[in-house]
């Protein structure tokens, strides 16, 4: 049996209250992070979002410098569409792959495989290239060297192009150009009656009198091509978007 000068102290040790906790807020000291380890890891982590902002900003850069082109407009030939001095933005693009798909046909022609045809016996024609009336920016040369030039296109693979009575035919048929303004095209150098290849192009300035393209150099393959014009962002006054 025990005694009560036994049960005693056990009674005041059941009732005293609990220790307090090491840390000044009731939270073990082991679980309380240092003010200068919390600001060292709030700046760590600051540098790595801005380190990732920039590398995802850089990567977006070059993503658009490869899709799309930035040219100067230094020649007469498309005014008054366009005047010298102005800047373009063009769209890669349809002409990345429309070279895609002709080298895709060299390697199926090399193996064996047979052209595909229209139905009027025609070759198949480029599907992503530019289009009857948009202005594109080409080369002139296969390798792409010497000077762009800015022309719009008047002629599409595969059909016959013809200069005369003051107008452009296609395949006997008056094209309407209504960018001309009813500016006549009189001139004609070397290719006034011409039928188009398969990945062949017929440009040509608007400024008719004063411009150097397919009536004098002939088509241009669409690997010369290097895009379509979509935008004229300089001079601010003048922006504009094109389809």
């Amino acid at each position: 049996m025990f005694s009560d000068q036994d049960e005693a102290p056990q009674r005041a040790a059941a009732d005293a209250p609990p220790p307090e906790l090491n840390g000044p807020t009731g939270v073990d000291s082991a679980e309380v992070v240092p003010v200068a380890a919390k600001t060292g890891t709030s700046a760590g982590q600051w540098i790595r979002e801005i380190a990732t902002t920039l590398i995802e900003a850089a990567a977006l850069y070059l993503l658009l410098a490869l899709v799309f082109g930035r040219f100067e407009i230094k020649q007469v030939s498309m005014e008054p569409t366009f005047s010298e001095g102005q800047y373009v933005l063009v769209n890669r693009l349809g002409s990345w792959a429309d070279w895609a798909l002709l080298r895709g046909q060299e390697v199926m022609q090399f193996v064996g495989a047979q052209p595909a045809y229209a139905t009027d016996g025609s070759p198949t024609t480029p599907r992503f290239g530019p289009q009857r009336g948009q202005v594109v920016v080409l080369y002139i040369q296969p390798d792409q060297s010497g000077d762009a030039l800015i022309k719009r296109v008047v002629g599409l693979p595969g059909e016959t192009i013809e200069i005369r009575d003051g107008a452009v035919w296609v395949n006997g048929a008056l094209l309407d150009e209504p960018y001309l303004s009813g500016v006549r095209t009189d001139r004609c150098d070397a290719y006034c009656v011409v039928t188009l290849p398969a990945n062949g192009y017929f440009v040509m300035g608007d400024n008719r009198s004063q411009s150097r393209d397919s009536r004098s150099f002939g088509p241009i393959p669409a690997e010369q091509i290097v895009g379509e014009v979509v935008l004229r962002y300089l001079p601010l006054d003048k922006i504009s978007f094109y389809p």
